[in-house]
């Protein structure tokens, strides 16, 4: 949280260097922008509600912060079945763009950008037991696993903003970059033991804490004011 919090300053110090030069601004005749994502609503893992905020400065430059409720609502309109039965935390993300001199005048503006999200979640799921119990075992295995996942990832990403008539735009990006992730829950260190056969649910969220690939990839709908 202590790098979220000095790059969100970072970029209130743009925001006040660059609010008295009024800039020619040669990505878009505005800059300030507020998005939508269309993806994390749809994301089996981590679906939510993402909004976010862009500012232009600089002629070439924009600074972006978002924010993503997690909620397993989206899910529940459509899957009686899903086996969460209660998830909830949130996404903070930073993305810091640079949009390069186009040799053409195409309607969309290409950019690079480095990209830094920070995800906490906790889920209540329904264990669903595919596992051999023995008659002696002194304890009742739970109905229930308290899950606590921590995400911190970092991406290079090219991408387009493309306007669309009347203020609106779309924001389309992708990228590869590296993902840490540590995972908990108050399953696996009281009942391990006594499972003699195999839980693809407990092995899906068997506690760990390791990097590994990470590819990012967005669909935001924006206004532009």
């Amino acid at each position: 949280m202590k790098l979220f919090t000095f790059l969100i300053l970072l970029f209130s110090a743009c925001n006040a260097a660059h609010a008295q030069k009024a800039p020619n601004n040669l990505i878009f005749p505005y800059h300030h922008q507020l998005k939508f994502s269309l993806f994390p609503t749809h994301d089996p893992v981590n679906p939510g509600f993402e909004l976010s905020y862009e500012f232009q400065y600089a002629r070439r430059w924009a600074s972006q912060i978002g924010y993503t409720v997690l909620s397993n609502g989206i899910h529940e309109l459509f899957d009686d079945n899903d086996e969460f039965y209660d998830f909830s935390g949130r996404r903070i993300s930073f993305e810091q763009k640079y949009f390069y001199p186009a040799k053409h005048n195409y309607p969309f503006r290409k950019y690079f950008a480095l990209d830094l999200n920070h995800l906490k979640a906790h889920t209540t799921s329904v264990i669903l037991y595919e596992i051999t119990m023995h008659p002696n075992d002194p304890v009742v295995l739970p109905d229930r696993m308290n899950i606590e996942r921590s995400t911190f990832s970092i991406n290079l990403k090219f991408g387009f903003e493309i306007p669309i008539p009347k203020h609106w735009m779309m924001d389309i990006s992708f990228g590869p970059g590296f993902k840490y992730r540590k995972v908990s829950n108050d399953f696996a260190p009281r009942y391990s033991s006594y499972i003699h056969g195999g839980n693809w649910f407990t092995d899906r969220y068997t506690p760990m804490e390791d990097w590994v690939p990470n590819i990012a990839f967005n669909v935001k709908i924006g206004y532009m004011f």
